[in-house]
């Protein structure tokens, strides 16, 4: 693998690896069921040459050849956050991967974790997007579309490249952080045929626009992603939005695995590239429980049986699963006097670059107050005070004017009623 050589060509392959896969949900999944079990067994044989995942299989007592179908990969551990997070860092910084990818994901979940994608693989996760497009009927070549800014993302700046000056990929940026009112008068501006971002994000302008009166343009189909949409969600959005609901659904690990259509109650997982099982606490296959998904394109640093953090209801017809229900966590906003916010995803990279970190939570008492929940390793090379110097200084550099901070050490913090953690909590009206 010349992963230098590859880096150069992931949009080539972004269009090879588009042209192979299912576009369609299918109306009878044996052929693509069948693509997926022998992905599975190539992936498990690619696996067990990795003394990480060699170590899972022999203390599970598994062997690659036991393995042949989706549901025979929970014969294998689930793979937690904290597992992912304690590999990925021990690899990340050795010059093998100097010309991989390395995202980091939001944090919701407690603290960042870092993931290595070959450019290979990073350009699957990117053709599955457009592939998600695909299958709900969009054409992301012809079409206009609009998202959240992103700090992975290359011209963020709005300058059109040259594919788009012909009317191929076109794209815009919607500043997230923006007032309300600004972020419609955007929409209204470009008109876009595909809007996505995350849902908190999307909420707060149409909870605007609801209270207000104000008029939304209608894209053709958008996407509230990262995060639970309940159906007074669904509801609020098509009064304000339009019916092109779509549900797609994944992590920033492992890419968007399955997908809801506007007129359906249910989730459809793309199956040629992802098993997505649902276990209880033992590990079993389970009508509710556990969410684990498996990206079949990474085989490079595999994701076997990686656990999500949230919990689902499953229905299994013919062999093929169906997720009928998620069950997700939501954060909220830092928000400003005169309208701006600022996310999570913002201030992630401070706490990413923290390792002395491992649980943390922000709880907005005021515009000008910020108490935080935090919990410090046992090993931390820093001291307390030494952490709160360094959040104060690094989040104040991020944040659009100064807060002040009251910082409450904790062994724990403990979860929300519903299980998850939800990482900002702004009591300001």
């Amino acid at each position: 693998m010349n992963a230098a050589r590859d880096k150069k060509l992931m949009n080539l392959y972004l269009f090879l690896d588009l042209g192979k896969m299912v576009h369609k949900i299918p109306k009878n999944f044996s052929k693509v069921m069948q693509v997926q079990n022998e992905r599975v067994q190539a992936l498990v044989k690619r696996a067990y040459e990795i003394p990480f995942y060699r170590e899972r299989f022999d203390k599970a007592g598994v062997k690659p050849e036991d393995i042949r179908t989706g549901d025979d990969l929970t014969k294998l551990p689930v793979l937690t956050k904290d597992e992912l997070r304690e590999w990925m860092g021990s690899l990340k910084d050795l010059p093998e991967y100097r010309d991989w990818i390395c995202d980091t994901t939001s944090g919701s979940t407690g603290k960042p974790v870092s993931i290595l994608f070959s450019p290979r693989e990073k350009a699957y996760m990117k053709a599955n997007w457009f592939r998600v497009m695909q299958v709900a009927g969009y054409n992301p070549f012809t079409g206009k579309t609009m998202s959240r800014i992103n700090a992975h993302d290359e011209n963020a700046g709005g300058r059109d490249t040259f594919l788009q000056r012909f009317g191929i990929l076109r794209h815009r940026y919607l500043n997230q952080y923006a007032p309300e009112e600004e972020m419609i008068d955007a929409i209204n501006a470009y008109r876009p045929d595909w809007l996505y971002m995350n849902k908190t994000e999307m909420m707060r302008f149409v909870l605007y626009a609801n209270r207000t009166g104000r008029k939304v343009y209608h894209p053709k189909f958008y996407d509230a992603i990262s995060e639970k949409v309940t159906e007074n969600d669904r509801e609020l959005f098509r009064k304000i939005l339009g019916p092109g609901i779509i549900d797609s659904y994944g992590t920033a690990e492992t890419g968007a695995a399955m997908i809801r259509l506007p007129d359906k109650d249910y989730y459809v997982v793309h199956n040629d590239s992802f098993v997505v099982n649902v276990v209880d606490d033992d590990g079993k296959l389970a009508k509710h429980g556990r969410v684990i998904i498996t990206p079949l394109y990474k085989t490079d640093l595999p994701l076997i049986n990686y656990e999500v953090g949230d919990s689902a209801v499953m229905k299994t017809k013919d062999g093929v699963h169906f997720i009928t229900e998620v069950e997700g966590r939501m954060n909220d906003y830092f928000r400003y006097e005169d309208g701006k916010v600022t996310s999570f995803f913002e201030v992630t990279p401070v706490i990413a670059h923290c390792s002395d970190i491992l649980q943390i939570r922000f709880i907005q008492k005021t515009y000008d107050l910020i108490r935080v929940e935090i919990v410090r390793d046992e090993k931390a090379k820093m001291t307390e005070k030494e952490i709160e110097e360094y959040l104060v200084t690094n989040l104040n550099r991020i944040f659009k004017k100064p807060f002040r901070f009251e910082f409450e050490w904790k062994k724990v913090i403990p979860p929300d009623k519903n299980g998850k953690l939800r990482m900002i909590v702004c009591e300001v009206k």
